[in-house]
């Protein structure tokens, strides 16, 4: 690409001696006045008798003044150790390139430069705009500890040396140029200014174009009379039984096949207790009795039940709790007319696994933080479904208490969901390993060439989510603050990113593989041909064959480069690149005992298995359905406003709409969301944009061709079980077929197919 232009073809002539061999690197210097992609060396001579020599270069090349020269290398693989004697300096001088060894440490980085290295989450807070903006420092301390994210070595704040400088809104942030391929500035967009909240369910519909019940009619009708389209698409969750979201079951089910299908546990003791501190927060044990839940359990006992494994609980209340006092003060005096009201508890949901392997939800505890003191313990309020079927109510203008504290529970997932399980476990913990990969696994060697695929895009996009997601607030040009998209539209507003902090003392990548977590959460045995405890969990059967396809393909590509053990130990760059994952990437878990030695061919493939399956699929099933699912903010409402009523009062629909995500945070939301929908030039699992040329090596050809046929055979496998009815929670009440791990993606409105990285 030439100028960030469509992409052009050139034939060069190169003066080449035989009796040098194939070449193994190329320099190239660029002696234009702009910036050339390039994305392909092909080298062919008139000789028909030799093989074409590819570089598959895929970086920029700034003009001279900017790069002295880029040095490319074929598409061959070698570790370190068995590299060709000609090519070994090349080999380190370009990781030292990359280390940004002897470089200047004073100016920030330019975007020309292609330094990876270090830094704290120091760039969140605008102390010199505003005290209130002000945001702690993550990572490096024990109170905060946090992963790293690469370094842009802006200047400190005027008013805390310990925060750097945020980027102006209609600049990038630094990422290494060749972390940016397709990816213009993503601008700060225009929220609207606060307002209240929806008065009916149908003004809801009328943003995607349906009718008072939900219906497709107004579309028909905007057609007929050349009015405005639709705001937004119909989200999936709506798209067929407009009201069925509202039933029991499909509130459970999406527990299973939702946004967020990685929380919920299987309970092995009860009554549930609570592991945060007596000595701070005093008895913050669960009082949910078995008088609450065993009237609804089919008779079983709760006892019975633990022990055949039928019970399951979601439980986010040890993580909210700490945070509920400065949660509910929200907003702060300077901060009014930018951050709506907040009124939340923490949740926990306690469920029952019927005979068919439905979900039935048996009761909601929604706790607050004792009024005269932390230390007094949880003051709690037990839900239980009414009396009267979901048919009694679902036509019905009116709500329940138990509706609200569904939508309370909710509003605990979305928001563990945001900033935990999809920001936390994958955006925010992959960086370390794309910054480690390129600084100490050279791009000759054959992990390099397995993971980079994997991380495409990766850096760019965590760094707009620091900027214009995640940042506290900036001035635009007019004069206006800007307030970062998920302070404004997310339940933990400011206290987000320090609450993911706190999880991330108990991170464990380990765990993040897909068995050892099923395991872990006690939903399944982490077998790909027997995983049921639940038979139908739609992410965890789906998953295991989508892990089982990867684990193979890692295992068939390492044995190709590693006879034995011996080959991992005595392999100095893969050593160099975990220790650095370890011990500064992650480094304030450095001394966690779970770490894998690396000292082995099975800790080899495991790590690279989960670090491609956390990158593809799980972000692809944690992160891909927003809009889905969290589009029609009613069935996944992301912020709380309003205090939730006794037991048994009822509730208008005004009065559910008036304690849930207000009218101007939702079209904040459903327009980020639905962006994600139009995403064009994906690169999906198992596809390589390089096709043959990414490897000279015919055994790791053919084993990714054995991996692309394992993922057609997983799709089609996928494709029956969502046609099968007995399967009830593939679709459930809103007939809504689980696709989040359908390996490929064909044109339609359903989401499917699982991109290859982490690419929004």
């Amino acid at each position: 690409m030439l100028g960030g232009c469509e992409d052009t073809e050139l034939d060069v002539k190169l003066a080449w001696h035989k009796a040098l061999g194939n070449p193994g690197a190329m320099v190239v210097k660029n002696h234009s006045d702009f910036p050339v992609y390039l994305k392909l060396l092909s080298c062919t001579s008139s000789d028909e008798q030799r093989i074409a020599v590819n570089f598959a270069c895929n970086g920029w090349v700034y003009p001279v003044g900017k790069h002295p020269y880029r040095l490319f290398f074929t598409n061959d693989a070698y570790v370190k150790e068995n590299t060709p004697s000609a090519l070994l300096g090349y080999r380190e001088d370009e990781l030292a390139v990359l280390r940004g060894e002897g470089a200047d440490e004073q100016p920030p980085f330019q975007e020309w430069d292609r330094v990876y290295d270090y830094a704290l989450y120091n760039d969140l807070g605008n102390p010199d705009l505003r005290k209130d903006l002000a945001r702690p420092v993550l990572g490096g301390s024990q109170e905060y500890p946090y992963p790293r994210r690469t370094k842009t070595r802006r200047p400190p704040t005027r008013t805390d040396p310990h925060t750097e400088t945020r980027v102006p809104l209609d600049q990038q942030i630094y990422v290494p140029c060749d972390e940016r391929v397709g990816t213009p500035i993503i601008p700060a967009p225009s929220l609207p200014n606060l307002g209240g909240h929806f008065k009916s369910i149908a003004d809801i519909y009328g943003l995607v174009g349906l009718d008072d019940a939900g219906r497709l009619a107004k579309v028909k009708q905007i057609i007929n009379s050349a009015a405005a389209a639709p705001r937004f698409p119909v989200p999936q969750v709506i798209s067929v039984n407009p009201t069925s979201w509202r039933r029991d079951e499909e509130f459970a089910r999406q527990m299973l096949a939702g946004t967020n299908p990685v929380c919920i546990k299987c309970v092995t003791k009860f009554p549930l207790t609570s592991e945060l501190d007596r000595t701070v927060y005093g008895d913050q044990d669960s009082k949910i009795t078995k008088d609450h839940i065993e009237r609804n359990m089919s008779g079983m006992t709760v006892q019975q039940a633990v022990e055949d494994g039928r019970l399951f609980i979601v439980d986010h209340h040890d993580w909210l709790m700490p945070y509920l006092n400065r949660i509910n003060e929200l907003p702060g005096e300077e901060e009014k007319g930018e951050i709506s009201q907040r009124k939340a508890y923490a949740a926990r949901t306690i469920l029952f696994l019927n005979d068919d392997s439905t979900l039935k939800p048996l009761a909601i505890e929604l706790s607050s933080p004792h009024p005269e003191d932390e230390w007094l313990g949880a003051v709690s309020t037990v839900y239980t479904p009414p009396d009267t079927s979901d048919d009694g109510i679902l036509s019905a203008d009116k709500f329940t208490a138990w509706d609200l504290a569904k939508a309370h529970a909710a509003v605990n997932d979305t928001s563990k969901n945001n900033f935990v399980i999809h920001w936390l476990n994958v955006h925010a913990t992959m960086e370390p390993f794309v910054i480690a990969t390129n600084r100490q696994l050279s791009a000759l060697h054959p992990v390099h060439k397995l993971l980079k695929p994997h991380f495409r895009n990766t850096l760019h996009v965590n760094a707009v989510a620091r900027q214009i997601v995640f940042g506290s607030g900036d001035r635009r040009k007019n004069g206006d603050i800007f307030r970062g998209i998920q302070e404004v539209t997310y339940l933990p507003s400011k206290y987000a990113m320090e609450m993911s902090s706190k999880a991330y003392k108990n991170w464990n990548f380990t765990e993040l593989a897909l068995p050892a977590d099923l395991i872990k959460r006690g939903v399944a045995r982490g077998d790909p041909k027997h995983p049921e405890k639940i038979k139908d969990y739609p992410y965890a059967v789906d998953g295991l064959e989508i892990w089982a396809a990867i684990k193979k393909w890692v295992s068939d590509y390492c044995t190709i480069y590693y006879a034995d053990n011996i080959g991992v130990t005595s392999d100095s760059e893969v050593q160099a690149w975990w220790a650095e994952v370890r011990h500064a990437g992650h480094g304030d878990l450095r001394d966690a005992p779970w770490w894998p030695a690396m000292d082995s061919v099975a800790d080899l493939v495991e790590t690279c298995t989960t670090i491609i399956w956390l990158g593809s699929a799980h972000h692809a099933a944690v992160g891909l359905g927003q809009y889905g699912y969290q589009g029609f903010v009613p069935n996944s409402p992301t912020v709380t406003s309003r205090p939730v009523p006794a037991v048994e009062v009822a509730v208008t629909e005004s009065e559910f709409l008036g304690s849930i995500t207000p009218r101007n945070e939702t079209l904040a939301l459903m327009g980020m969301a639905a962006k994600s929908l139009a995403r064009t030039g994906e690169v999906f699992l198992g596809q390589r944009p390089d096709s043959e040329l990414w490897t000279s090596e015919r055994y790791a050809g053919e084993a990714l061709a054995r991996f692309q046929a394992r993922l057609e055979v997983v799709a089609d496998r996928i494709q029956r079980r969502n046609a099968d009815s007995t399967l009830k929670n593939r679709a459930g009440p809103v007939e809504v077929p689980y696709t989040l791990l359908m390996p490929t993606r064909k044109p339609g409105p359903v989401v499917r197919g699982i991109p290859n990285s982490i690419t929004n």
